[in-house]
């Protein structure tokens, strides 16, 4: 494509994540929003209400003036001047509109969960292939500013072979959605799938695949499971702990959590506690490790707008990558269903 050019989006699904794409996107020097679409006439025309889980996004009205405004998704698709497509719609909407973009030659950046089941994570991966399209999946914890610094971390060896991690997510149920449709298990798949995704994702990608998953879990309020604290074993002595929760009762803040313990240190982070990440080595003052005042929503676009525009693979977060994510959640799943260890087959 014309690199002199911002790479133009439309935005299909206003809600807490469209917006919070909106907002990136709009104030982004290398892209411009042309497009965006939602059922919703509040929505699409900018009158738009606070909601979600972090402060992104919570902007309550926003000039659309400028910007075509379509009710359809396939009106947003026959527009000729989007060149990319956001898909950031309830998780069942994923494969089929992250299609019909790829197959009208659009690039596609689609909302994490990636799909609910691997046939339609095949699906999209298939579409992409044949379109010559970019397909990213917005796992944006793979870009969060400490994950993204614990991860560096690791892999230079500051804290020597890793032993175990520790990663959670925890919240009360989320009750700011479209329709309520987080608290639809049969629609969201529950805290396991909607909020668990995010560090089974950063499991996979920090330690690579367990050999054998162990879970336990309950039903909450969505009618999926909505609390899991599972065990992700490695076979050769490494462990990771994952915890999810939707089941904390209001007003139970928000956190998302993060701590890897290796042979000479520990690295940890928590939303709730500063920017810094803290490293642990056996001395008497603990080191604080500075990281960027941003989020991963804003570093993902950038990397997904750096990548498209240069005609490069977005090799930090492959589809492919993100369907062994939907593939690992089914076997925790099954886990919880079968109160009984899972094997893990590799590629």
């Amino acid at each position: 494509m014309n690199t002199t050019e911002p790479l133009r989006f439309g935005i299909c699904g206003l809600g807490f994540m469209g917006r919070t794409h909106f907002r990136y996107l709009s104030a982004h020097p290398a892209a411009q929003v042309v497009a965006v679409c939602d059922k919703n006439e509040d929505a699409r025309t900018g009158r738009w209400r606070a909601t979600g889980n972090l402060a992104a996004g919570a902007a309550q009205h926003s000039d659309l003036s400028g910007i075509a405004q379509y009710a359809r998704l396939e009106e947003l698709l026959a527009d000729p001047r989007v060149q990319a497509v956001a898909i950031t719609l309830p998780t069942p909407l994923h494969a089929e509109c992250t299609v019909k973009a790829l197959a009208a030659g659009k690039h596609v950046i689609c909302e994490k969960p990636m799909a609910p089941t691997l046939v339609d994570c095949d699906r999209m991966i298939a579409t992409a292939r044949q379109s010559g399209r970019t397909l990213m999946i917005g796992q944006c914890i793979r870009f969060w500013p400490q994950y993204e610094k614990i991860k560096a971390l690791v892999d230079e060896g500051l804290i020597g072979a890793v032993r175990f991690a520790k990663l959670a997510r925890l919240s009360s149920a989320p009750t700011y959605s479209d329709g309520n449709w987080l608290l639809n298990g049969a629609a969201s798949g529950g805290a396991l799938l909607d909020l668990h995704v995010h560090d089974v994702d950063f499991a996979q990608y920090l330690l690579g695949l367990p050999a054998t998953i162990a879970a336990v879990g309950c039903r909450g309020v969505s009618g999926q499971i909505d609390h899991s604290f599972a065990t992700y074993s490695y076979g050769d002595g490494r462990y990771a702990l994952l915890e999810v929760s939707w089941a904390y009762h209001t007003p139970w803040p928000f956190e998302m959590a993060i701590t890897v313990c290796g042979e000479r240190g520990t690295l940890t982070w928590s939303s709730r506690s500063g920017n810094d990440v803290l490293h642990y080595a056996g001395r008497e003052e603990v080191q604080r490790i500075a990281c960027a005042d941003e989020d991963g929503w804003k570093r993902e676009l950038d990397y997904f707008v750096q990548c498209v525009r240069a005609g490069r693979p977005v090799s930090r977060c492959l589809p492919e990558s993100s369907r062994t994510s939907i593939e690992l959640f089914l076997l925790e799943q099954r886990a919880i269903s079968e109160n009984a260890p899972v094997a893990v087959k590799g590629d």
